[in-house]
């Protein structure tokens, strides 16, 4: 295979570029220089330099390609481009002997990427935002979890003091029964002795008073015992019905913080391959 010179292949691309857009999967200019001169310009269908045929190169990357005698490749964002559009530009110097002669220049546009790299940005960012907010909100939930068990033992305690009181004022009663009974017979025996036993049937009857009052009492603690002990264990049951729902909530919040932060880390990836591009220096 014979070696072609720098000037034989640029004339080759001279007569090729028209054909280059068939044969590459990408919309691109082609610019041929020669002697330091555009020699042949043909932009692409989105993306025009605006290059005149027979003026100098006085700058971008086919200039830093003829100077150096090195392939240069620049990636010129939005923000940077003096056309509205972000492209990459790619100089291919030839030479004859060791003589720059020339070069071949392509430039494509690549909105599409930068769209993407700023879109992946916005994704990593917001990813980022959302894992931090499912994170805290997985942390109340378990503080909400905590509390709830604490409550349920609370529930419990209150329960089992309301259970004691209860066997208390069942004592109770039986005391004041028994002592009902007792005046009883002693109002019975009062009776039976006469006049002598007229004081001390005054004061069986006071007892008997006193024990039917205290009788009376502990009905109605007993009554109220009952239904605190009933309103204590509805709530323990709405609490425990409670424990569950976020225990299942956290659970479930658990498992979006590491599908979210998953996301996060593919998008922070994707970004990061996307400013790869951008990072291309001159």
């Amino acid at each position: 295979m014979r070696q072609l010179t720098g000037s034989q292949i640029l004339d080759m691309f001279y007569d090729l570029a028209p054909y280059l857009n068939d044969v590459v999967a990408a919309d691109i200019g082609v610019t041929i220089i020669r002697d330091g001169k555009y020699v042949l310009y043909l932009p692409a269908d989105d993306l025009d330099l605006k290059t005149k045929v027979g003026e100098p190169v006085l700058s971008g990357a086919s200039k830093q390609a003829l100077e150096t005698g090195k392939q240069v490749v620049k990636v010129i964002p939005k923000a940077k481009s003096s056309y509205g559009v972000p492209y990459i530009a790619c100089a291919l110097p030839f030479k004859d002997g060791g003589k720059v002669v020339g070069c071949v220049t392509t430039t494509q546009s690549i909105t599409v990427i930068e769209n993407i790299n700023n879109a992946t940005s916005e994704l990593a960012a917001s990813s980022e935002e959302l894992t931090a907010g499912l994170q805290e909100l997985a942390s109340r939930s378990s503080q909400l979890a905590n509390t709830s068990n604490e409550l349920d033992q609370l529930g419990k305690t209150l329960l089992a003091t309301a259970n004691q009181t209860n066997e208390i004022v069942t004592f109770i009663k039986n005391v004041a029964s028994q002592t009902n009974l007792l005046g009883l017979n002693a109002a019975i025996e009062a009776a039976r002795v006469g006049e002598m036993g007229r004081g001390f049937a005054v004061v069986a009857a006071e007892v008997r008073k006193l024990a039917v009052s205290s009788a009376e009492s502990v009905t109605q603690i007993s009554s109220s015992l009952s239904a605190i002990q009933q309103s204590i264990t509805e709530l323990t049951r709405k609490i425990n019905n409670i424990d569950d729902h976020v225990s299942g909530q956290t659970d479930a919040i658990h498992e979006m913080a590491k599908s979210s932060q998953s996301l996060a880390e593919l998008a922070s990836t994707l970004a990061e391959s996307s400013r790869n591009i951008f990072q291309i220096t001159d």
